[in-house]
């Protein structure tokens, strides 16, 4: 029953990152996406090449979905798939592999959780912004579009993951 109730969140928590693009974008300067959370919140065991192909289909769904560029959001999400695992391992060290836990914010903490959820959407953010300027924007707006996509992704993404782990 746990299952679906993850593959259920995980569902809404796509259709809710597709209506973000669609119908709230706050400003030019900044993205808010919760893509590096569900990336985060497969099962710990999941490996790299994985994650990286969820990441990559993931980005390809939001993406036909919404307004954006078809593989702007894949080209930035496979990056966090292929860090996923070496984030997880030096943020909780062997907390979570040795016991064979998941993700929860309660048990693992909040600060840990901010921090893994920080790199996270640094990876995606850092691909995305530099792909979608792609030399045609200036270094200071695109320097302030990625401090700003941070800034408001991360606690967002801290909450989708205390939705699924809690």
């Amino acid at each position: 029953m746990k299952n679906y109730r993850f593959i259920l969140v995980y569902l809404i928590m796509v259709v809710v990152q597709v209506l973000l693009d669609n119908f709230f974008p706050l400003s030019r300067y900044v993205l808010i996406s919760v893509l590096p959370a569900l990336i985060l919140v497969l099962p710990v065991d999941t490996r790299p090449i994985a994650a990286m192909l969820l990441s990559f289909a993931l980005g390809l769904v939001v993406d036909f979905f919404s307004n954006g560029m078809l593989g702007m959001s894949s080209l930035a999400l496979v990056p966090v798939g292929l860090v996923r695992s070496a984030v997880i391992a030096g943020v909780f060290g062997d907390e979570l592999t040795s016991r064979g836990d998941e993700l929860s914010v309660h048990r693992l903490g909040v600060p840990k959780m901010v921090l893994t959820c920080l790199i996270l959407c640094a990876v995606y953010f850092l691909v995305y912004v530099l792909v979608d300027s792609a030399g045609t924007v200036a270094f200071w707006p695109a320097a302030l579009r990625f401090g700003l996509s941070i800034l408001v992704s991360t606690p967002v993404c801290v909450f989708v993951v205390r939705q699924f782990r809690p």
